[in-house]
């Protein structure tokens, strides 16, 4: 066993972008030197829970589709007297744009739940509290967000058209706060840009009963990197080797299935993080599982089992690589071109 706590983060949504490359978006972006878009994963946060000495956490298992993922976590109060515990989990800080100067896409504009969260003990649902708050500078300024008539959510359409129709005074007073990019003098036609990043976290308290296993489970849409390769595209599979434990032998797969003129691949990205759910005391090893979306589908991530790799449902545990804490998954599927 290498060590316990783990619980999980995932990959912000690309989309889809010629050739073998990773993107974020197609909008228009601010000029990066000619950079080529990248992937850049930002976490959603684990499960929280508050440490307890009857608390014990006998089990984490990941369940992923290129739709879902959902993580369940077995806690355990072995306790007389019921325990009430402080949960929580966190969205991404999410900014207008990746380190690469790309948009992000996500799959719902609503900021109190870009990921569509939900939280379930024992099959039953749980309300959740959403606390939003948008730092610009450090500093929570959705108020003054809010005041002029700007959407939370620093990426969406609307956002954009909003920024558009601020009027100079309101344009100055934001740009002094940090929340919004000033216009540029030289260039009065380019768009303004928002320059605050939303943070949201899901809060309640979870009971406990005493002496008795509660099964608390987190889904999500997994917010996903997507790259299409084509026939000419098969060498650069080989820049995968190192995300995902790509071995030779899958690796030769996935360009065997690239042969033909017209053949072309969809990867999937989904990057996950280890991380406890309690601070004070040591969690299980997580296992995965991440269900194909077809048979002839190649998933490959570090510590899977290698004798599932042909099955329907690719398992694994030990989750290791070069950097345990980014712990990455990698679906490919044929495609047309």
């Amino acid at each position: 066993m290498r060590g316990p706590r783990v619980a999980f983060l995932l990959a912000i949504a690309a989309a889809v972008a010629p050739g073998g490359c990773f993107a974020q978006g197609s909008a228009a972006a601010p000029e990066q030197g000619g950079r080529a878009p990248a992937l850049a994963p930002l976490g959603v946060g684990p499960l929280r829970i508050a440490s307890h000495a009857d608390l014990d956490v006998e089990r984490i298992a990941i369940d992923v589709t290129v739709d879902e993922v959902v993580a369940t976590y077995a806690l355990r109060n072995k306790g007389r007297a019921a325990l009430n515990l402080a949960a929580s989990v966190a969205t991404p800080g999410l900014q207008a744009f990746a380190d690469d100067g790309e948009p992000w896409n996500l799959p719902a504009a609503m900021p109190e739940n870009p990921i569509a969260l939900a939280v379930s003990a024992d099959g039953a649902p749980v309300a959740t509290k959403a606390d939003v708050a948008a730092y610009a500078l450090g500093v929570d300024r959705r108020a003054e967000i809010e005041a002029a008539h700007l959407p939370l959510l620093p990426f969406a359409p609307q956002t954009a058209q909003a920024l558009a129709g601020l009027g100079p005074r309101t344009l100055a007073e934001l740009s002094a706060l940090g929340v919004v990019s000033p216009r540029d003098p030289d260039h009065p036609d380019r768009p303004i840009f928002a320059d605050w990043t939303l943070a949201v976290v899901h809060s309640w308290r979870q009971p406990l009963p005493a002496g008795k296993t509660t099964t608390v489970a987190v889904k999500y849409t997994p917010l996903k990197a997507e790259a299409r390769y084509g026939h000419a595209d098969a060498l650069d599979l080989e820049d995968l080797k190192d995300e995902a434990c790509l071995t030779p032998e899958l690796l030769g797969a996935a360009q065997d299935k690239l042969r033909g003129a017209d053949s072309a691949l969809a990867v999937t990205e989904i990057a996950l993080v280890n991380e406890p759910p309690v601070r004070w005391f040591d969690s299980p090893e997580a296992s995965v599982s991440v269900r194909k979306p077809r048979p002839d589908a190649i998933v490959a991530f570090c510590g899977m089992d290698a004798k599932t790799a042909d099955q329907a449902v690719v398992r694994g545990a030990e989750l290791g690589g070069q950097d345990p804490r980014d712990f990455r998954i990698l679906i490919i599927e044929p495609t047309a071109k």
